[in-house]
């Protein structure tokens, strides 16, 4: 199977999933490497997350794709969230599914990328599920989730896992577990293409990300409600700073880093080389889970 840096010279067709951006962030990475490596990108995103990928690839191709309709109420049942969700996130992905038919024979599509959307491949063409949740985080009674994911994955053709053989940052989240036709691509970010400053500054950054409603929650309780110029928060839909990449000069020179425990962001930590604090969202176990591995295994 091949891995990111052996794929050349393709038409490859990438979607991410739209919970909050840590799936766009992450994504830079591996869509500059496969830029390198002459391939032809299309981006299927949300309008939202187009705007935040052309600042970093201005000439690729973009389709208006639509998100899956999450609705989070704010109070940690993400579990039940999702199962009232259920009706609509399973028409969402058969829709998507069709979707993608029309964009492979439009575009002439060699390869399809889907970052963790179940619904965004295609049958005759080479398609990849990206992750780092082989496993998902759950109770002993909800094995019938896990069953499910499987099922879901077993649509693409192979797998790429966002993490090191040995399961470095997700743990026993991206243990193999008898799946086959998959590779580890190793940890990406969209700071691993920046010079890290040796020398940084005194300022803590606070990154209030995630679903909306939750990053609003971090923010309320986690940034100091005290003046303080060594704390400079990044939030959605702040218009201090008006683009992703005025937010990564202010990340990249940071001394230390406050934020949620979301895999993505455990990855650009790996990066940049500073202090962290994973402060995960209550009631989400992937975070709960992450934040107790990363603070025994620090990412700097």
């Amino acid at each position: 199977m091949e891995s990111p840096e052996s794929i050349a010279g393709k038409k490859i067709l990438i979607s991410v999933l739209n919970w909050g951006m840590g799936h766009v962030s992450r994504s830079i990475g591996l869509i500059h490497l496969l830029l390198k490596k002459n391939n032809t990108i299309i981006i299927a995103s949300s309008a939202e997350q187009i705007i935040v990928f052309k600042e970093y690839f201005p000439n690729c191709t973009y389709i208006h794709h639509e998100g899956y309709p999450f609705n989070f109420k704010g109070k940690g049942n993400f579990s039940i969230d999702l199962m009232l969700q259920s009706k609509s996130l399973i028409h969402r992905l058969k829709k998507e599914k069709q979707e993608v038919e029309s964009y492979v024979e439009k575009f002439s599509i060699d390869l399809v990328l889907s970052d963790h959307r179940y619904g965004f491949y295609h049958d005759n063409v080479p398609s990849v599920f990206i992750t780092h949740q082989l496993n998902l985080p759950l109770r002993w009674y909800q094995k019938s989730i896990q069953l499910l994911h499987r099922k879901l994955i077993n649509n693409f053709h192979s797998i790429w896992v966002m993490d090191s053989e040995s399961n470095q940052f997700a743990g026993d989240l991206s243990r193999k577990n008898d799946f086959s036709n998959l590779v580890y691509i190793g940890s990406f970010s969209r700071f691993m293409f920046y010079d890290i400053p040796k020398q940084k500054k005194n300022h803590t950054v606070y990154i209030a990300s995630g679903p909306e409603i939750y990053a609003k929650e971090f923010v309320e309780k986690f940034y100091p409600k005290e003046k303080n110029e060594d704390a400079i928060l990044i939030a959605p839909n702040d218009d201090k700073f008006t683009s992703w990449k005025q937010k990564d000069q202010i990340i990249l020179s940071a001394c230390k880093i406050v934020s949620r425990s979301g895999y993505s962001t455990i990855m650009d930590a790996y990066f940049l080389k500073c202090e962290t604090e994973f402060i995960p969202t209550k009631g989400q176990a992937e975070q709960e889970y992450l934040a107790k591995l990363n603070k025994k295994n620090p990412t700097s």
